[in-house]
Parts: structure tokens; C-alpha cells; sequence
């Protein structure tokens, strides 16, 4: 396949085409360890992701190219994972290979990557990008009034590595379009899709209104749903496939505030290729993200309302409420209260306080609390130091009530622009968590996973990243996305270049 993608490139970039730009960036990470109670325990494997981008004119060409190593029988591959060829001009842009697009805020299909994020399943312990892409063409059309885009691509199972056959990690067929008019800052515009593959067919619409008043007040709604023939195009009962989003959001010098609404009925398209907005804070606390609700796209309705204020001497106050309602098999609420209080303590000190509670019935979380600060504080000259404290409180019920702690330490130094270095020891009770699977008893106390990170940019195009110790893994959400992180005891060395 690479060297028909090299014989293309040649036909459709000739001679003169000399004068162009060549740009790339390649991530490399090597790993010594493995998940705890895994053998062995010192399994090495190595991935490496080098992305390659050619532009002359308004043509545009990339390549990525992924390989995974590994001592694990089955889990290693060597692959040209990505291909595209672009072109723009003007108000024109066509793509041909692999692409990330999005029709509307995401409630039919969503195309996404995270950059430099590694993902790893613990059936298959194989590494690869995590990303979903489509394998086809779209083109998009931004005229002054109106815009078009249309797409027509098959979508990547992101879950399935790439030692999985392409035919299998690529069976839903995704067609669709979206349209639309743009006056006085306001927008209405329509979506169709369809969507197979060897299971099922299925036919979508959406409408979208969008717009705002300049310097005062947004707002975005979206209502799809699904083209039955047996239903009619506006019904939402029982029996129904559509989602509704809105969002409105205010701000008036240092005052700000959004509310946002989400009602979501059996909107699984395909292998999962929707992905609406979550309606829930995205926390960058690790006791928080962790806990983080997922929403339940069966059926699941809800609200967020945030605001913010920001003092005359720089102080910043964030207050958060979240309230999710799942209606799977029988009715699971969550709700969330988060409060976040940032200011200088000294013209040296940067101080963050946090409280949060919340309740999550689909987890059979009754209550839990959490806590905590980071201070921050500038040493002498470029030098400054971190010290950063969670602490969260947890009440589950299953056959009996379970009191469980989770805590979180980090203490950090930094050099500006390119240095950093921090210890961290995170540690819980949580009896999912302190039972070893590799004995016949049952572990209960504490467990603890101390670590320690460092990252040093060498130059402007090169920067290593170091982490020796044991990291807890869990839920992690990116930009809405939230993927399963797994647990590592050993030492992991990532490289980054930029060309």
C-alpha cells in the first residue's frame, strides 16, 4: 500500500513541485513493565507514530505510519495507517483518503483524535493512536450566505487495534450532508445521513439553529432524528431513535454563564460512530476525571448550568452544577455540584481551591466528596515549584454500605520554558482496587502508586518525557472523548520531534 500511496504522490506532484514544504512529526514511547500482576514483568515493547506532510499550493498531501513492538505473541504490527490528499482554494476544500469530520455538534457522527495519546486495550496489549477517522472522500463549500459538506467514508473502531483486520475495525458506510444559511450572525441548516452496514441501515436527519449577539449572548440547538417509515419524523416516545441538544451561554465583562440541555433516546448509531456533547464538567483533577460521568446514549436526558466571575485583583470563582437522568431499565441520576476558587495569596503564590460533590446511582455512588489545592510558587528567576493535594470520600452500596478514600499528592519543580519534574504517590482503599486478582485472599487496606515524571524540552523540535513507578489507570476524558487508561508498573520513555 505505501508504495502505490509513493507512486501516487509522484504522478500528482510533478518536477516543479520541488518548492514546496515538507513538515512532519514523529512520536516515539518505550516501555519496561507491564500491568500489575502480569507476567512478565518486565515485558519491553516500543510504539512509534511518524506523521509526514507535503504542501504545495493548495494541494496538500499526509501520511502516517505506526508500528508497535511487542514480546506479547499476536500484539505487534507494522502499518501505513492514514493516507490523505487535500485541496483548497478559496471557499473549496476536498479530501480524499482518511479524515476527522463532525456534522453538526456531533449527534449523529463525530470524527475526533487526540493528539499524543496512546491507547491500549488490556484484551488485545496492543498500542496505537487513538483517533477515529473515516476512510473516504468529503468536501466542504463556506460561501458568504451559504456553506455545504458532504461525506461518504467508512468509520474506524477505535477499540479494535491494528492487528485486527481492516474489514472488521471498518464495517459502517457513512453518507451524509449538511447545509445550511448564514444572515446577521444567525444560522440554520440541515443534516442527512444514512448509515449501514451488514447489520442494519439506517436513515437521519437533524436541523440546526445557531447564532448570536455580538458580545452579549450565543446559543446552538440541534434536534435529529431517525427516518423510520413506521414513525413520524418529530415523534419521541419509547419507541423512537433521536437526540436534542441546546446550549446557551452569556457574558458581560468579568460575569459569565451557560446553560446547556441534552436529551438523548436511543441514538447508538452503528459501532458507535455519534458522540454528543456530554453536558458534564471535564474535570483536570485526577480524582474528578476519573469519577467523570459517561453518558448513556439509550436514554438519557439532562442539564449543566455554569458561571463565572472574575475579581477586581485577578481572583476567579467557577461554580458548576450537573444533573444526568439515565432511564436504563429503570431511572439512574447523577448530579454534581463543583465549586473552584483561584487567587495570589503574594505576588509570588498562585493558590487553587476546589470542593465538589455528587451522587451517581449508576454506579451505586450515593454520595462522594472530594477536596482540594494546587499552590504554586515562584522560587527565583525562572525556577517555581508545585504542590498539588486531592482527596475524595466515597460511599458505594451493593450488598453493604463501603466507606472508600482516594488521595492524590504532587509535588513538582519547574524551570521555565522547558523543564519539569514532579513526584507523585497516589493511594485508595477502594476494594475493586486493593484485591489481588493473583491470589486466592482477599486484599483489603491500602494501595499505593507512587511515581515519578519528568519532562525536558532539549530544543525547539525535541522534547523527552520520562515515568518511573507504578500509575494508576482509570477513566481519562480529553475534549469529550473518555477512554480507559490502564494501570503500568515500570519505566516509560516517550520522545516527541517535530520537522
Amino acid at each position: 500500500m505505501l508504495k502505490w500511496f509513493i507512486i501516487f504522490l509522484l504522478l500528482l506532484f510533478p518536477a516543479t513541485s520541488i518548492y514546496g514544504q515538507l513538515t512532519g512529526n514523529n512520536l516515539f514511547e518505550y516501555q519496561f513493565g507491564n500491568l500489575p500482576y502480569t507476567d512478565p514483568s518486565d515485558l519491553s515493547s516500543h510504539y512509534d507514530q511518524l506523521n509526514l506532510g507535503y504542501r504545495y499550493k493548495g494541494l496538500k498531501a499526509t501520511v502516517r505510519y505506526e508500528h508497535f513492538l511487542s514480546q506479547n505473541e499476536g500484539s505487534s504490527y507494522a502499518n501505513l495507517s492514514q493516507f490523505q490528499v487535500q485541496y483548497r482554494k478559496e471557499k473549496l476544500e476536498l479530501k480524499i483518503g482518511n479524515f476527522n469530520e463532525t456534522l453538526g455538534n456531533g449527534l449523529l457522527v463525530r470524527g475526533y483524535e487526540i493528539p499524543g495519546s496512546v491507547f491500549e486495550e488490556e484484551a488485545y496489549r496492543s498500542r496505537y493512536g487513538f483517533y477515529r477517522d473515516m476512510l473516504g472522500f468529503s468536501a466542504k463549500y463556506s460561501g458568504d450566505i451559504w456553506y455545504f459538506q458532504a461525506l461518504r467514508g467508512k468509520s474506524l473502531v477505535n477499540t479494535l487495534p491494528p492487528t485486527v483486520p481492516v474489514e472488521e475495525r471498518r464495517i459502517d458506510l457513512v453518507e451524509g450532508m449538511e447545509t445550511g444559511v448564514s444572515l446577521y450572525y444567525q444560522t440554520l441548516g440541515l443534516i442527512l445521513m444514512r448509515n449501514s452496514n451488514p447489520f442494519e441501515k439506517d436513515y437521519f436527519y437533524s436541523l440546526l439553529f445557531s447564532g448570536s449577539l455580538p458580545g452579549l449572548l450565543s446559543y446552538n440547538f440541534e434536534y435529529a432524528h431517525n427516518l423510520a417509515e413506521d414513525l413520524p419524523v418529530f415523534a419521541m416516545d419509547e419507541m423512537s431513535r433521536f437526540g436534542m441538544y441546546g446550549s446557551v451561554s452569556f457574558n458581560l465583562g468579568s460575569f459569565g454563564m451557560s446553560f446547556e440541555y441534552k436529551n438523548y433516546h436511543n441514538l447508538l448509531i452503528g459501532t458507535g460512530i455519534s458522540d454528543p456533547p456530554t453536558t458534564v464538567r471535564e474535570h483536570k483533577y485526577k480524582v474528578l476525571n476519573r469519577s467523570i460521568h459517561v453518558p448513556q446514549l439509550v436514554d438519557e436526558s439532562g442539564i449543566q448550568l455554569e458561571g463565572y466571575y472574575t475579581f477586581n485583583n485577578s481572583e476567579h470563582l467557577v461554580v458548576n452544577y450537573t444533573r444526568s437522568l439515565n432511564e436504563f431499565f429503570e431511572e439512574y441520576l447523577f448530579s454534581e455540584v463543583f465549586v473552584e476558587y483561584s487567587f495570589y495569596p503574594g505576588h509570588k503564590s498562585n493558590l487553587t481551591i476546589f470542593a465538589d460533590y455528587a451522587s451517581d446511582e449508576f454506579k451505586s455512588e450515593d454520595t462522594r466528596y472530594a477536596t482540594g489545592t494546587v499552590w504554586e510558587y515562584s522560587v527565583a528567576g525562572s525556577w517555581s515549584t508545585q504542590l498539588h493535594l486531592e482527596y475524595q470520600f466515597i460511599e458505594r452500596e451493593f450488598a453493604e454500605r463501603t466507606t472508600m478514600h482516594n488521595g492524590v499528592v504532587i509535588l513538582g519543580l519547574s524551570k521555565s520554558p522547558g523543564l519539569t519534574v514532579s513526584m507523585v504517590w497516589e493511594l485508595s482503599n477502594d476494594p475493586f482496587l486493593t484485591d489481588q486478582p493473583d491470589t486466592p485472599d482477599i486484599e483489603n487496606g491500602i494501595r499505593h502508586w507512587p511515581g515519578v515524571e519528568a519532562s525536558y524540552r532539549i530544543n525547539p523540535t525535541n522534547t523527552i518525557s520520562l515515568f518511573a513507578g507504578k500509575r494508576r489507570g482509570g477513566p481519562a476524558c480529553t475534549s469529550g472523548i473518555c477512554y480507559e487508561v490502564l494501570d503500568f508498573e515500570g519505566v516509560e520513555i516517550r520522545l516527541k520531534t517535530k520537522f
